[in-house]
């Protein structure tokens, strides 16, 4: 994601290192109040019960946002049928959220795939047979985010993409076009096109296109979510090899861009801050069994769009299910150069995370490109305690080398190195068809506030609520409190900790 002075809490671009202050968390009252819900959502037994059937995942970016190839409407990492193609086994029925999946491009809304009879009103529109391997599909989310503390500058920090305080936003009017892989004994060739209309294109901005063109929290912008090539080979192993080339969402951590690749309106921090969104480049899916899939790629960096000057980089991990899929497991890693051989500009509304922006360097050659190496691990474990309680955990952690400006805080002086990481956990929990709990905790630590532009440590719990009255309709509340420790983030700097109410509602096509 790319942040702005207005995200970070700094001078434009630079990572502002707050003030130092007394280690202070949320009122008890507060806390208390959140802890308290939490108990209540996530109550009922946990008591094991009769396993869900097996899931899997491949290597394009599925229906909703991430990436897979599916015939029938799966999540991405799932081999035949992930939203481009997963694999024909039968899958746990999960309450209307994500389950866990290696990427958030490859990682997308089990549900909303236009092969579900819900999400295929654009087809039946353009008269697209359900056996046809195209398929145009979409989805429109707005929402509002109160901030009780009524910030100065209008922000809600640290909840994204609702970064909104107190305002409506049109977050996602997004259209996808896509012709899906079929997974058989012969060669197929496939395509995904998403566009994404709203607030949120600011969130998903790839650094060197559209830099200008539209204004800071506008909801008027556009951002090409993805446009890539797929192929299936039938070659190596039974299940064969899938291959994406273009820009797509990234396959690390739990939660994605699209709105319907995440079981909350707003995300977590190891998400926001911690992750990229997007990469432009190639991404293998080899099927190694009905349970594991290898993920191997070239790309050229975080969130940014073509440019010959930039050196490749790695991609790469792996995703295991379970025999009934009770279980799975997905690593990721990133590895590359991240800042740019150049400086960029010293004016530009919006920088990529981690930038530092030097204003007296604008321009001029970046000597210390090659070394200014990223390194990202993720881990996303996710385990069905019984038939309606689902829980996620993940861990990050990451660090990048010899950052300009960061030391110096924007000015020209030695570069410094820099850390992050965290833990983020979920339960979900389905009451009936059409209501489903959520709460998140997590801790994320930034050492020297290169990713947030605060150094220290961030935590937040969140509970919301999943309603869907109707198949095409999802209706999301939910509840946050965040707070940090060793700087005062919120409130435009002045305050330790955070309340805020979300809710937005989807509409599917």
């Amino acid at each position: 994601m790319l942040l702005s002075r207005d995200h970070r809490g700094g001078p434009p671009g630079v990572a502002a290192p707050g003030r130092i202050g007394r280690p202070r968390g949320v009122s008890r009252s507060r806390l208390g109040l959140l802890l308290g819900l939490g108990l209540v959502a996530i109550g009922p037994s946990v008591a094991a019960q009769a396993p869900g059937p097996p899931t899997s995942s491949s290597a394009e970016p599925t229906d909703d946002g991430s990436s897979s190839e599916e015939s029938d409407g799966s999540r991405p990492r799932e081999s035949s049928d992930k939203m481009a193609d997963r694999r024909p086994t039968e899958r746990i029925q999960r309450p209307r959220l994500p389950t866990p999946s290696l990427s958030s491009a490859v990682k997308e809304t089990r549900e909303a795939t236009p092969r579900r009879k819900e999400s295929r009103l654009l087809d039946q529109a353009l008269g697209i047979p359900e056996s046809s391997d195209f398929s145009a599909f979409g989805w429109i989310e707005n929402g509002f985010t109160g901030n009780p503390g009524r910030p100065s500058n209008g922000l809600n920090f640290g909840v994204n993409p609702n970064n909104l305080a107190n305002q409506w936003m049109g977050n996602q009017y997004y259209l996808v076009l896509t012709k899906r892989l079929r997974q058989d004994d012969t060669i197929h060739f496939g395509f995904r096109v998403d566009a994404l209309f709203g607030n949120d294109w600011q969130f998903n901005h790839m650094q060197g296109l559209f830099d200008r063109a539209f204004r800071l929290n506008s909801f008027l912008g556009f951002d090409p979510a993805q446009f890539y090539l797929s192929a299936h080979l039938p070659i190596l192993t039974p299940r064969g090899l899938d291959i994406i080339g273009g820009r797509w969402y990234t396959i690390a951590g739990f939660e994605g861009v699209p709105a319907l690749s995440r079981p909350l309106q707003s995300v977590a921090y190891l998400f926001n801050y911690g992750q990229p969104f997007t990469h432009f480049g190639m991404l293998s899916t080899l099927h190694l069994s009905e349970h594991l899939d290898l993920f191997n790629g070239a790309i050229n960096g975080w969130d940014r769009w073509v440019n010959e000057t930039y050196r490749w980089g790695y991609i790469g991990g792996l995703s295991y299910t379970s025999e009934g899929a009770r279980n799975h497991f997905a690593l990721t890693g990133i590895w590359g150069p991240n800042q740019f051989p150049r400086f960029l500009p010293a004016n530009q509304p919006i920088y990529p995370t981690g930038y530092i922006n030097i204003p007296s360097l604008a321009g001029l050659p970046n000597p210390g490109y090659n070394r200014n190496d990223r390194t990202l691990l993720t881990w996303v474990f996710s385990h069905e305690w019984s038939k309606k309680l689902v829980q996620t955990f993940e861990t990050d952690q990451g660090w990048e080398r010899s950052i300009p400006g960061l030391a110096s805080h924007g000015r020209n002086d030695a570069p410094q190195s820099d850390a992050w990481g965290g833990l983020a956990n979920w339960f979900l929990y389905k009451f009936n068809e059409e209501y489903t709990g959520v709460w998140r905790a997590e801790w994320f630590r930034d050492v020297h506030g290169a990713r947030t532009g605060f150094p220290g440590n961030f935590y937040e719990m969140t509970l919301g609520l999943i309603i869907t009255p109707r198949p095409w309709l999802m209706i999301r509340p939910e509840i946050r409190m965040d707070w940090s420790q060793f700087s005062h983030p919120y409130d435009n700097g002045t305050s330790y900790d955070q309340l805020t109410l979300g809710l937005d509602a989807i509409i599917r096509f």
